[in-house]
């Protein structure tokens, strides 16, 4: 009995302590997470500190519906009758703070981008809120003698009020589907060009972006608005044309930048609220704000505090205030010194404003603001790389992850961190400089204009529009006819997903062949082939709704199931490294010894892409052995290895252009993509590229034009026969006789 009344005055003395200080606690918390969203909403550009982004969550939830909507709640609610009137007053001034604080920083609007879509049922939740912070005021500040309170709750009510509903219509605005509307009825006018040389810097890069961001926004929201320019085409029309081709006359690093730098813009439109800010409503917002905020700072201290008890519910009043005040400010000296500012002034300024403003006083003014953030004299950092790709990549080898040992506490780890969205750190990767110049300069030969002149194609050539949408590495296959003829082709999958699986198994049996020489150039080959190979691997395993086709989940975990089945149980004790090139060998070697492994009608049906992947593995490395007629190579390594990279390299592309725009807009928020990059500048070459058909060659002309005709030939046989058919109604018929 002594233990049960005492638990009950432990229970009955937390619950008195949280009756006095749960709305303290629930505003501070809403202030430091409003504090902390500042900061760490510039994690998710980039892959940075997984703790950085595990922060990122909860700060979220609890600046958007727990202390926020609780304290609103609880001040609507109160009628503590210990408390005087002045405290009452004091409280209910946290309301408007609280409005605030669900208004979020200028630098997140969205956690991610289902948060866009569904902004449209928050209009309730908005009206509720702003009505509830009016309500609470009224009741303890105006209904009484609320002295200087009154202008200094009604200043930041209007604040507030402002902030909170701006960041409605943001989300709005972040909606693909409002974008894609609103392109319809008022469409993008591109800025004018600025002649640059072709190396450019951050800042130079990052201005460019701007002029070129309309291309990036009509392909983020799928619209096919291009046309092919002629002379009756505005001038408009034409220079927007001539910028998408001036891309591609700069320098490999500078257009790499330009690409990730209009990325960057992008996700400024989806996930914070530039799209408002930099409106002539969002600029009076944050000119009337700092001002606004201060005199209420004023008005508060001079408010009688003498009849307050409580010292700590003056604190936070001041801790609010002076939160609010700084935080005005820095957005206010961001939004004039944003890229974004220099993009809205140059579309509406006069030619003669033009240099004054914005080649003078905007270009200072951007200048003092690069200098005084944070990254620059705390990290000694540029702040403009922040907006610029990681590199970092997702890499997953299926014979690697076969041949690991599992327990239980990776596997929780890894369950863990999928819940709540964030990548296991063990399949993320820093892109190699030098592989990523490869690939670069690879989707540029695809993409440019120029060709050998030869009416035959070379694997050199430019691909058209069709050939990087419609194929996934045949088009590099038919260019080297020598090498592969059309009975001695290599196999491609009916499904891309599918294709994918099967060419990395072939190409970890090849690779782990040929490690012995990996030497200059076929070394440099080497580790592109890997690299894009565990990529594409890396999307079928984690995020298979980034891919084109038909989404085959089942088949990657038979096919992996499969493969673990085959790992002899006794080679378990293998470094990664060498059990993956061990397995490889063992796939080699199984299907080298039985070449109807998989085939025969009595085998499981779920290993047939391992024997495909494993067959083809043995396909790629006959054709750099020597011939037994001709004792000769086909191909020697180095051609070998080119080719297989221009078969990931066009795989790549068919997954960039083939992906949702949806999924290109998610992974926004996530750090970016290299998909994403690489359908952005395959997206700049479609404008001066529409029309453009598929070259057949000859044969195939010929053979198309045959079963043309054939087909031709038997629809006028057909005709014919059902002609035939039909009864003969040339003379009329005899009547019958009568009875």
């Amino acid at each position: 009995m002594a233990r049960k009344s005492k638990s009950s005055r432990l229970v009955k003395h937390a619950l008195d302590f949280w009756g006095a200080w749960g709305l303290r606690f629930a505003v501070l918390f809403s202030v430091g997470a409003h504090v902390a969203l500042v900061f760490l909403a510039r994690t998710r550009r980039q892959h940075v500190s997984i703790w950085g982004k595990l922060l990122l969550w909860p700060a979220y939830m609890i600046a958007t519906e727990m202390s926020a909507t609780y304290a609103l709640g609880k001040l609507s609610l109160s009628d503590d009758t210990t408390a005087t009137t002045c405290e009452h007053q004091v409280v209910a001034f946290w309301a408007p703070f609280l409005l605030l604080h669900l208004g979020f920083p200028d630098n997140i609007s969205a956690y991610a981008l289902e948060d866009n879509k569904l902004s449209g049922r928050q209009a309730i939740d908005v009206i509720q809120r702003v009505l509830g912070a009016l309500f609470i005021l009224y009741k303890y500040i105006y209904h009484g003698d609320g002295g200087n309170l009154r202008p200094a709750s009604a200043i930041m009510f209007v604040v507030g009020a402002f902030k909170y509903m701006e960041r409605f219509y943001a989300l709005k605005r972040g909606n693909l589907d409002h974008i894609r509307d609103s392109m319809k009825k008022k469409p993008v006018v591109p800025l004018k060009p600025v002649v640059r040389g072709p190396t450019l810097d951050d800042e130079e890069a990052l201005l460019f972006a701007h002029e070129m961001f309309h291309f990036c926004k009509r392909a983020m929201v799928d619209d096919s608005s291009f046309e092919e320019v002629d002379d009756s085409s505005s001038e408009e029309d034409k220079d927007s044309i001539a910028s998408s081709e001036r891309i591609f006359s700069l320098e490999c690093r500078s257009m790499w930048r330009v690409l990730e730098m209009e990325l960057s813009l992008m996700y400024d439109i989806l996930y914070s609220k530039e799209a408002l800010i930099h409106t002539w409503g969002g600029y009076l917002i944050r000119l009337f704000a700092p001002p606004a905020t201060a005199a209420a700072t004023v008005l508060f201290f001079l408010f009688p505090k003498d009849c307050i008890n409580s010292t700590a519910d003056v604190i936070i009043t001041y801790i609010l205030l002076a939160v609010a005040v700084l935080l005005d400010v820095v957005w206010l000296a961001r939004a004039l010194g944003s890229t974004w500012a220099y993009a809205f002034l140059k579309g509406r300024l006069a030619a003669s404003l033009h240099r004054a403003v914005l080649c003078r006083g905007w270009r200072r003014l951007r200048n003092i603001v690069m200098f005084l953030d944070p990254s620059h004299w705390l990290l000694g950092r540029d702040p403009r790389c922040y907006r610029r790709w990681s590199g970092k990549f997702g890499r997953y080898n299926l014979l690697e992850e076969c041949t690991r040992v599992r327990d239980w506490t990776s596997d929780l780890r890894c369950w863990l961190l999928a819940e709540i969205g964030l990548e296991d750190p063990r399949f993320v990767f820093q892109l190699c400089p030098k592989v990523k110049m490869l690939l670069f300069q690879r989707i540029l030969r695809r993409l440019t204009m120029q060709d050998s002149g030869s009416g035959k194609k070379s694997p050199g050539d430019p691909y058209t529009m069709l050939d990087i949408t419609k194929n996934w590495g045949q088009v590099a296959v038919n260019r080297r006819p020598e090498v592969f003829p059309k009975d001695d082709e290599p196999s491609f999958g009916r499904e891309f997903q599918e294709d994918i699986l099967v060419w990395h198994i072939g190409t970890s049996i090849f690779l782990a062949y040929a490690d012995q020489q990996r030497e200059g150039n076929c070394g440099k080959y080497a580790k592109a082939i890997e690299a894009l190979s565990e990529y594409l691997m890396f999307l079928v395993a984690q995020r298979p709704h980034m891919l084109p086709g038909l989404e085959l989940r089942s088949l990657f975990q038979v096919t992996r199931r499969a493969l673990i089945e085959v790992w002899s149980p006794s080679n378990k004790n293998s470094s990664s490294k060498s059990s993956k090139n061990k397995f490889a060998k063992i796939l080699y070697e199984k299907s080298l010894k039985d070449e109807y492994w998989g085939k025969r009608k009595d085998d499981n049906a779920n290993i047939r892409l391992m024997t495909d992947g494993a067959e083809l593995g043995m396909f790629l490395l006959e054709k750099i052995t020597k011939s037994n007629e001709e004792e000769m190579k086909i191909m020697d390594m180095q051609e070998m290895l080119e080719f297989i990279f221009d078969v990931w390299v066009d795989k790549l592309l068919h997954a960039g252009t083939g992906c949702s725009r949806e999924s290109h807009a998610k992974q926004l928020s996530r750090g970016g993509e290299l998909a994403t990059i690489v359908w952005i500048m395959t997206e700049h070459a479609v404008p001066f590229r529409i029309g453009e058909m598929p070259d057949y060659p000859d044969e195939d002309k010929t053979k198309k034009e045959e079963e043309e005709k054939k087909k031709k030939e038997a629809e006028e046989k057909k005709k014919k026969e059902e002609e035939e058919k039909k009864p003969d109604y040339r003379y009329p018929p005899m009547p019958a006789p009568a009875p």
